[in-house]
């Protein structure tokens, strides 16, 4: 069982983060209530299932739950009061949930020419500290992708409305342009870097 054990913890949300080994028969076991979207990419697909298997996992213990997507194809649970995200880049997926808060997770694999795009994503202050770093880069697009998630405002601007403050300590201080504080919590593997954003 190709679980990952992430030190990630709180008492706000639940993840789950999983390595995929097995074949896309193993991950459909959620309901049939659960839409699941069309995707003709297998690799794509598979990711999708896998990180609903994920969630389906982490929301067992909850009332029966109807998986739905919202006009952005972002899966929510209906009628509930759940905040629930999801993230893959395979062979990696995840899930997350929260009663408390609005979610984000995200998982990156290093790589994607993160030097080159950073400028693109990254304000002046905080491209200064981590040009260097293509780990702190990748962990900082990840951040970014979580607290996009979690807002869940459309169109929201990389570079001009997230700042995060640093990766000094976890979790860390993020902050929106409006003002609004988001909790980031992080952590690195050697295969990719994982966040969570509370807001």
């Amino acid at each position: 069982m190709p679980q990952i054990f992430s030190k990630i913890s709180s008492e706000d949300f639940q993840i789950l983060v999983w390595k995929i080994e097995e074949p896309l028969a193993f991950f459909e076991t959620f309901p049939a209530s659960w839409s699941i979207p069309a995707i003709e990419n297998p690799t794509k697909k598979l990711e999708s299932i896998a990180a609903r298997y994920c969630l389906q996992q982490l929301s067992t213990e909850f009332d029966p739950l109807i998986l739905v997507q919202n006009d952005r194809n972002r899966p929510f649970f209906q009628d509930a009061d759940w905040h629930i995200s999801l993230t893959h880049s395979y062979p990696f997926v995840a899930a997350a949930c929260s009663r408390r808060n609005r979610i984000g997770i995200d998982l990156e694999k290093p790589g994607r020419n993160i030097e080159k795009i950073a400028p693109r994503f990254l304000n002046p202050a905080e491209l200064a500290k981590w040009k260097d770093a293509s780990n702190l880069l990748t962990l900082a697009w990840s951040a970014k992708e979580s607290i996009y998630k979690a807002v869940g405002k459309s169109g929201l601007s990389f570079q001009k409305e997230i700042e995060i403050a640093d990766f000094d300590q976890n979790p860390s201080q993020a902050q929106l342009a409006s003002g609004e504080k988001i909790n980031l919590f992080w952590e690195e593997y050697p295969d990719f870097s994982l966040t969570v954003a509370l807001f």
